[in-house]
Formats: structure tokens, C-alpha cells, sequence
């Protein structure tokens, strides 16, 4: 009898440590497919995951036709062929996208991917990106996120550097051409006063 039950707690006491080692395989397996975030500063952010390498970065507002620029850039870390990147952006956005939907994508090149956003109401919004791995036996992807908030005026808050810088360089090519435009004026009514005379003056 005590044989048996000696033979049956070695048996659970291996068993148990299979188990165990078993579950932290899992536990291991779990947190590789994890993806990683990392807020570079509030215009970009880096994340990582087992299939993708991702850079999310909003460019300067255009102060004419309040377009945001993004850009995210994809380093892929398997082959796909069928990869497709989805914006998720608020209905309040009009959304104008320089890429197709669905692209392919080679393990371990650099791919960047730009589109804009046009702001229609004011508020706090997450603006985010999927890239989705289409695979036979199930699809792989990662996503990065950003945060932004719009003003009444329709301007991202609070106003980056480069809006200013934007504005003055409107503003001084806006004078430039008028400039230009009152001194080809001046020299063509100079030329058609020039021409004036000659035609009222009587010949002699």
C-alpha cells in the first residue's frame, strides 16, 4: 500500500511540475504577441508587435485648408502580401487618404503611408491605424494610436510652431504676388499712356 501511494505522489508531483512549465510556455507565448507602445512625444508614437514595427506621426495643420497630415511608417517583420491598412477616425473627420487600402509588404523593408485629415467640429479625438496581415490561416497586425484636440476655429490645440511658420509664409507670398501684380499694372498702364499720346498727338 505504501508503495502505491508513493508511486501515486511522484506520479502528481511530476505531473505537476509538467503542468507548471507547461503554463509558463503559454505565459511566454502570450506576452511575445504582445504589442509594445511606446509615446514618443504627443505627435508620435512607435509601437511594436511580433509581425509589425509601426511609427504614427501628425505632421502641421495647413492653415488654408485645415488638413492635418499623418504618417505612419510600417517596417513588416514577416512577408505579406495582402496587408491592409485601415484609419480609424471619428465621423466628424473627412478623410483623404494617398494610399491604396490594401498593399504588399516585404519582411524587413521600411514602407511609409501618408494621408490627411479634415476637421469639421471641435473636440478631443483618438485618431488611430491597423495594418492587418490578410494570412490563410489567420490574419496578423498591430495598430498605433494618436490623441488630438480641435478648437472652435477648427485649429489643432495647442497650435504647433509650424502653423505660425505657415501663416507667414502665406502672408509674405500673398504680398509677393501682390507686389508683383502693382508693378506689372503700373508698367502697363505706364505703356498704354505711352501709346495714348502717340495716337492723340496730331502729326505736324
Amino acid at each position: 500500500m505504501k508503495k502505491i501511494l508513493l508511486t501515486l505522489f511522484t506520479i502528481f508531483l511530476f505531473s505537476s511540475t509538467v503542468l507548471a512549465q507547461e503554463l509558463d510556455l503559454i505565459d511566454t507565448s502570450l506576452e511575445s504577441e504582445e504589442q509594445v507602445e511606446n509615446v514618443v512625444d504627443e505627435k508620435t508614437t512607435k509601437t511594436s508587435s511580433p509581425y509589425f514595427e509601426l511609427e504614427l506621426t501628425r505632421g502641421a495643420q495647413n492653415p488654408l485648408t485645415k488638413k492635418i497630415p499623418l504618417k505612419v511608417i510600417i517596417t513588416p517583420k514577416i512577408n505579406s502580401s495582402r496587408t491592409q491598412i485601415l484609419w480609424n477616425v471619428p465621423t466628424v473627420f473627412t478623410v483623404h487618404k494617398d494610399h491604396n487600402e490594401f498593399v504588399s509588404l516585404n519582411k524587413g523593408q521600411t514602407y511609409t503611408y501618408t494621408a490627411s485629415l479634415e476637421p469639421n467640429k471641435e473636440g478631443p479625438y483618438n485618431i488611430s491605424v491597423n495594418v492587418i496581415s490578410w494570412q490563410v490561416d489567420s490574419n496578423k497586425s498591430n495598430s498605433a494610436d494618436i490623441s488630438l484636440t480641435i478648437s472652435k476655429s477648427l485649429v489643432v490645440t495647442p497650435i504647433d510652431t509650424m502653423y505660425y511658420v505657415y501663416i507667414l509664409l502665406y502672408v509674405l507670398l500673398a504680398i509677393s504676388i501682390i507686389a508683383i501684380l502693382a508693378f506689372l499694372i503700373s508698367k502697363g498702364i505706364k505703356i498704354l499712356v505711352k501709346k495714348a499720346k502717340i495716337w492723340f498727338t496730331p502729326p505736324y
